[in-house]
């Protein structure tokens, strides 16, 4: 039996809450615990990974994000994913993600399309909901990064580091940004 790792209740529905195991199984419950159901195996990995971080949006019902930490089994590739109908199916996040293990996965709080993720070599953001990722530049550096925090109110995360204490960022920015700003056309 494994140890739950990751939790996390829905902003939108509290009856909604979602566990993560060491042993890498996941289940929700969209009851307020009285029935779980498993929803491992339509997440497609070739074996059991540490759940690191499960985020359920606050903007959308059914939406879920998990990241796992698949180095206790000897892959470092980032495996990061999102369900938008309470984990039935998954779609991955890799993109253009870099090697290295993922430890968590955040959704910001004010744009729905803007995600923050953190590796074992640094912390990346998305625009687009994971079809592609930046990584943070302003000298952060090249550190394990085992949690993000959004803060509500004041447009910043703080990265928490393996070894090189806290990171400070405002996201406010990152927050009007939208693709077609960046690639020149409109969606």
């Amino acid at each position: 039996q494994g140890s739950a790792t990751a939790l996390s209740e829905s902003p939108r529905n509290p009856d909604v809450l979602y566990v993560g195991t060491d042993d890498g199984l996941l289940w929700v419950t969209r009851n307020g615990g009285r029935d779980w159901t498993e929803i491992t195996k339509s997440v497609g990995l070739k074996g059991p990974r540490w759940v690191s971080t499960i985020e359920a949006s606050r903007f959308s019902d059914g939406r879920v994000y998990v990241a796992f930490d698949g180095h206790r089994s000897d892959d470092d590739s980032p495996l990061a994913f999102a369900s938008e109908d309470f984990g039935k199916t998954w779609r991955s996040l890799k993109s253009n993600l870099s090697w290295g293990s993922t430890r968590c996965l955040r959704e910001d709080v004010g744009n729905p399309d803007l995600l923050y993720l953190g590796t074992e070599v640094g912390a990346w953001y998305s625009i687009d909901q994971g079809k592609n990722w930046n990584r943070f530049g302003g000298g952060f550096p090249t550190v394990a990064v085992h949690e993000i925090a959004v803060h509500p109110e004041n447009g910043q995360i703080v990265a928490g580091t393996h070894g090189r204490s806290l990171w400070v960022c405002d996201v406010t920015t990152l927050r009007q940004l939208k693709v077609s700003q960046l690639s020149g056309t409109t969606m």
